[in-house]
């Protein structure tokens, strides 16, 4: 390690430094542009009254910026960002004075770092948005300057299950790696190294890896997908991996791990440290193989010295250092493993953690040729979970069918329990899907779709998963074919489907094959997709409000390019008990904070005269979902809120524009207004609502443009 004169003059570095291989900056004008990333900073101890409407008095604060910013935003550097104590958590008139209102923010943000998305407004106002408190390390009055750094999985839950040779050959063939998106990382920058957690194997490989191109300064190209994050080495020169040096304990407390982003942001003059004793990736990729790095490094019992600048050195023992690097390594707060618990039983490796299939689903997508926001496949599970019928809406050709297709093979299915229902427009009623009874005859007729065989195979099947699809539901009225499915759907204690009356079982030939009634158990998921054109039928509340509806991102067709080989894989199917070990079903599952939003949503309903709002059977699924959200995932419940009213509330929002207008419209200016962006805006302590708001401003553009929106 060299010495702190020398790592004092590293620190000098200024941060145009950072943001000189980003470009000059577009200078086009923008009301309000969002970046892409995240950025580490600190609050400064001052604060400045703001009164943005008479009667509201709210305070502005300050944040300096400690890590290369995104292009165009380089002269953010000299004026720092802009937040507001509202968007914080405190609301509007939540201090008497400017005294308070400075009290708070140091309590809260004054000795800690923070990550936050930066914006511009005007072209001129840098502000900040969705302000994360991230931690502290042991120099943080000292550091001034940070480089960021992905970081792939936790030790407890390591990228591709722990398979380090496996993100090596993804980097080597331009695969992508899962769990990096355009929410933490700009693509204008190349990191210098990344890392990955590791499963330990034979005694060989740490906890943390270490990989970056051998011969230069940083990766060549970083394009982040909607399958994740490709890195590319130039030339394709070699690829230099190597094993985080805990002992090495001035790099160690220097580094802030971030606690909600997949990142660590390491000071400039320590990124050397990082990337000592590389070695080049061994020609057949097996990086067990070729390492003979013990799994603890202090287990030979010898004490580590840890220095302390002029206060002298203290000597920690094994123990200690261990408990350091256990809090270390982890983003949630775990107990460290026993030594004497090395053992693994069978029965514990054969069961899959939720956050374990997911990763299956995100690998499963990468394969699947198509682009998948990560998002939104967390988003799609989670309504799974929590709600007996999802639709997927959006243009034809985004990948609707194909997303359920691919969630069954995550789920292990065979192809005939994922079953596909194409839609016919001469659908009536539920008798086109599922049978009839041949009064003439006496026998029960089954429809042609077999949906009815599938539903009793179901039933007597409890712990074999299925999944059932109606293909361009609306090509049909819902309302009509769909009846029966609607209100049963929605029974919490032992839903039924009847396919007849049951006093005609006795009377029909095959009345045994075909019960008068079939329940219908979790281990059906219900599904639908939907194109919005000339050739179909709007759903009714009725459908809305007993489903999750989900416009699918469209990632960047230039994105293909980085598409890989595709590779088919089996995954072993996952048991219907073990599905339900993942859902919640209990509780109302929203806050208060949260109910206080949805009455204020109402209000606004009610108060422009249109004939829509929130029932409760909506609160209660909306609480549901938000309590199905995995823990310890990049999907918070920041934006699984945002989703929510998105999905189950701006659904409900369509009319003409003497209708809406006194809910969403935009001023001469071309900005946002109406009573649900002022709602919103109100509410901003619980979300960024950047879903909702986009939502919002393509219905108010619509309005402008055609007089009516759907």
């Amino acid at each position: 390690m060299p010495g702190k004169g020398a790592a004092r003059e590293r620190r000098k570095l200024n941060m145009g430094s950072y943001n000189s291989n980003y470009g000059n900056g577009d200078s086009s004008f923008f009301a309000l542009r969002q970046a892409d990333g995240k950025v580490l900073g600190r609050v400064r101890p001052g604060v400045k009254l703001s009164t943005p409407q008479p009667g509201m008095k709210d305070y502005r604060f300050f944040v300096d910026p400690l890590s290369p910013l995104p292009r165009g935003f380089e002269d953010s550097e000299k004026h720092g960002f802009t937040g507001f104590m509202s968007r914080i958590g405190c609301g509007y008139n939540a201090f008497a004075n400017e005294a308070d209102a400075l009290h708070y923010l140091k309590t809260v943000f004054g000795d800690a770092f923070v990550t936050f998305t930066p914006a511009i407004r005007n072209n001129k106002f840098f502000v900040l948005d969705d302000m994360q408190l991230e931690g502290t390390t042991s120099f943080m009055d000292v550091d001034s300057h940070f480089y960021p750094i992905p970081a792939f999985g936790t030790v407890d839950q390591p990228p591709f299950s722990g398979d380090i040779n496996k993100f090596c050959s993804h980097i080597l063939t331009g695969k992508p790696l899962p769990g990096l998106s355009k929410k933490y990382w700009n693509n204008d920058v190349q990191p210098r190294v990344i890392v990955a957690a590791t499963k330990n194997f034979e005694g060989k490989l740490g906890p943390w890896v270490v990989f970056a191109p051998l011969y230069d300064d940083a990766f060549d190209s970083t394009v982040i997908g909607e399958g994740g994050a490709y890195f590319h080495v130039k030339n394709n020169g070699p690829l230099g991996y190597g094993v985080v040096d805990f002992k090495n304990s001035e790099l160690f407390s220097h580094i802030l791990r971030c606690t909600h982003s997949p990142l660590w942001y390491v000071p400039e003059e320590f990124i050397p440290d990082l990337r000592l004793k590389l070695k080049p990736v061994p020609s057949d990729g097996d990086l067990l193989a070729d390492s003979g790095v013990l799994v603890n490094p202090f287990a030979d019992g010898e004490p580590i010295t840890l220095g302390s600048g002029e206060n002298g050195e203290k000597e920690f023992s094994p123990e200690d250092v261990d408990k350091i690097i256990q809090s270390f390594i982890s983003r949630e707060d775990r107990e460290p493993v026993s030594s004497g618990e090395e053992e693994i039983t069978s029965e514990e490796q054969d069961t899959l953690s939720e956050a374990g299939f997911l990763e299956r689903l995100s690998e499963t997508a990468d394969r699947s040729g198509f682009l998948y926001d990560k998002d939104d496949l967390i988003n799609f599970h989670i309504s799974l979970k929590s709600s007996r019928l999802t639709i997927l809406a959006g243009m034809s050709g985004t990948g609707k069918s194909g997303l359920v297709r691919l969630y069954g093979r995550a789920l292990g299915l065979p192809e005939n329990r994922v079953r596909f229902l194409a839609v016919r427009p001469s659908w009536m009623d539920d008798g086109d899907i599922l049978g009839y009874v041949d009064m003439k005859n006496m026998v029960y007729r089954s429809a042609d779709t077999g949906l009815a065989e599938l539903l009793i195979d179901a039933a007597a099947h409890p712990d074999e998963m299925f999944l059932i699809c109606f293909d361009e539901m609306n090509l049909a009225r819902a309302e009509h074919y769909f009846a029966q499915f609607i209100s049963v759907l929605e029974k919490e204690e032992n839903p039924v489907i009847r396919l007849y009356n049951p006093s005609l079982r006795a009377k029909l030939y095959n009345g045994d094959a075909y019960p008068a009634e079939i329940p219908i158990g979790r281990n059906v998921l219900f599904t639908g997709t939907v194109n919005v054109d000339e050739s179909t039928y709007h759903f009714s509340d009725k459908i809305l409000d007993r489903a999750n509806v989900i416009t699918l991102h469209q990632g960047r067709f230039h994105d293909l390019l980085s598409l890989g080989k595709k590779e088919k894989t089996e995954w072993p199917e996952m048991p219907a008990s073990l599905f339900e070990s993942f859902c919640v079903h209990e509780g109302l599952g929203l806050k208060e904070e949260e109910l206080d939003l949805l009455d204020a949503l109402n209000d606004a309903f009610h108060k422009s005269g249109i004939q829509c709002g929130i029932g409760f059977r909506i609160a209660c699924q909306m609480g549901r979902y938000l309590e199905n959200i995995p823990q310890g995932l990049s999907f918070t419940r920041e934006e699984g809120l945002d989703a929510q009213v998105v999905q189950r509330i701006l659904t409900k929002l369509r009319g003409s524009a003497q209708q809406l207008a006194a809910l969403v419209s935009t001023s001469d200016k071309g900005e946002l207004t109406g009573s649900l962006p002022e709602v919103l805006e109100r509410f901003s302590r619980l979300s960024s609502f950047t879903g909702a708001r986009k939502v919002l401003e393509e219905k108010a553009r619509e309005l402008k443009l055609y007089d009516y929106t759907i």
